[in-house]
Formats: structure tokens, C-alpha cells, sequence
């Protein structure tokens, strides 16, 4: 069993993916390090500084509806997360193009009915992975989620699905093709 536990960021409002990053660092390097430096910076003005998000030290987020929605599917959006620390996010639903994303990265996003009303920032949380199971230490309420499906978790073992793909060929679970 796999329990993380860690502070919560509670998104308030709407979390749109063209404000996860903001488009200036569109053309960036996907690389996690680089991306966090500015992630977030457009959803809230607390973090609109170089390392504004990652220097919080947040472990978890907490949205409402359509996280990460709003139209492209920028890979920044996810490694900025992850490079920021990030080792799940919890909302109501995801914009699909992001979800994607997420698996492809390793990434858990985790769908909980109505945890976004029950969580403040701050809050300390605890994600059983094998249950699904969220608590939120801070006040006692208890989340059911889907857990993380096994491929997904071996995705993010593996640091992503480009690797995972890279270890199966060289194991020879899977053939490369010509």
C-alpha cells in the first residue's frame, strides 16, 4: 500500500490550462525543472513570480470542475507539476486533453466527487493510491476516488511514457518497430 501524504493548494476558481502556463514559456523545454518555475502563475497572483508555485511547497491540489480545461494540450502544464512537486490532483473532473497528458507523464489526476468543498489550502491530506481513500487530516472528511489504475502507476515508475515504452522494448516485452 502507498500513502502520500502532504499539503493541499484549493483552487478556488476555474484552473484553465493557458494560465497554468502562461504562453510566453509555451515554447519552452519540456523539462520539469523549467516548467515549474512558472507554473501557475496565471491562476493565482501569489504564484505569478519565478518559482512562485514551487516555493509554496504543496503537495496536492484541489480543483473543481474541468480542471486544466480551456483548449490546448500543452505538455507544460503537467511537468510543471511535477517539477513543482506535485504527487496528485484531486478535482471534480479534468479537461481531457490534460488528463492525457497526466497519464502520459505519470501523473495521478484523480477524480473525487465534491472534495473541492470540503478542503481549504493548507489542509493536510493523505492518498491511499491502492484504495483511492483521500483524507483530509485537518478536519476528518474522508474522499472515495478510483484508484490509480496500474498502468498509470508504472507509467510514473518508469518517469513518464516514453520511458516506460523505452524499458518494455529493451526488456523485450514489446518488439521496437522498423
Amino acid at each position: 500500500m502507498a500513502i502520500i501524504t502532504g499539503k493541499a493548494w484549493v483552487a478556488k476558481n476555474y484552473v484553465m490550462s493557458f494560465d497554468m502556463i502562461l504562453q510566453k514559456f509555451w515554447t519552452s523545454p519540456i523539462n520539469p525543472a523549467e516548467n515549474a518555475k512558472w507554473v501557475m502563475a496565471g491562476v493565482a497572483e501569489e504564484f505569478n513570480r519565478e518559482n512562485g508555485f514551487v516555493d509554496a511547497g504543496y503537495t496536492f491540489i484541489v480543483a473543481g470542475h474541468n480542471f486544466a480545461g480551456g483548449g490546448k494540450s500543452i505538455e507544460h502544464c503537467v511537468t510543471g507539476l511535477i517539477g513543482a512537486g506535485i504527487k496528485a490532483v484531486f478535482a471534480t473532473s479534468f479537461a481531457r486533453l490534460q488528463f492525457r497528458n497526466a497519464i502520459n507523464y505519470g501523473m495521478p489526476f484523480i477524480t473525487s466527487k465534491d472534495i473541492n468543498l470540503e478542503c481549504n489550502t493548507g489542509d493536510e491530506l493523505s492518498y491511499n493510491t491502492d484504495s483511492g481513500e483521500i483524507t483530509n487530516l485537518t478536519n476528518g472528511k474522508v474522499f472515495s476516488s478510483v484508484p490509480v489504475a496500474p498502468f498509470v502507476a508504472e507509467v510514473a515508475a518508469s518517469g513518464g511514457l516514453m520511458n516506460f515504452i523505452r524499458n518494455k522494448i529493451a526488456d523485450g516485452t514489446i518488439q521496437e518497430l522498423h
